[in-house]
């Protein structure tokens, strides 16, 4: 694969097992809205973690149906930005539909993942290594709309 986009190439998503033949997917969409979301800051967001081969999740003890697998999820930063920032603006990008918030690991994660009709944004954060759904609270903590 070349180049996906201007800021963007299919090496940035490679998987970090070390192991596979990173023969990879990337969803277009995706690629997309971390362009609009390096317009909306100014700055390339950093990809900490994109697809994710199958070597991986086993190794990880991670799900074989999850969005990384599918080339349609990253973790990312955006260098200068505050996390709670990145995670607001994330959120009014029609295309990204599955949003966390990381802060132990000072990321976001974002996904296109296809929802049902009519259904809302999946939304979670990840606090001491455990998933939890997103709630209000922990939107009042961490400065979330």
């Amino acid at each position: 694969m070349g180049n996906l986009s201007e800021h963007f190439n299919s090496r940035d998503f490679d998987c970090r097992c070390g192991e596979c033949r990173n023969d990879i997917r990337i969803h277009l969409g995706l690629v997309g809205a971390l362009e609009m979301i390096g317009a909306n800051f100014r700055r390339t967001p950093k990809i900490v973690s994109a697809f994710r081969c199958e070597y991986y999740n086993d190794k990880h003890n991670i799900g074989k149906k999850n969005s990384h697998s599918k080339g349609k999820a990253v973790h990312i930063y955006v260098d200068g930005a505050k996390l709670s920032e990145l995670y607001n603006y994330a959120k009014t990008i029609p295309e990204i539909r599955g949003l966390g918030y990381y802060p132990d690991e000072n990321c976001i994660h974002i996904d296109t993942r296809a929802l049902d009709k009519g259904a809302e944004k999946d939304e979670w954060y990840k606090e001491n290594r455990n998933i939890r759904p997103m709630s209000p609270e922990a939107k009042a903590k961490y400065g979330l709309l």
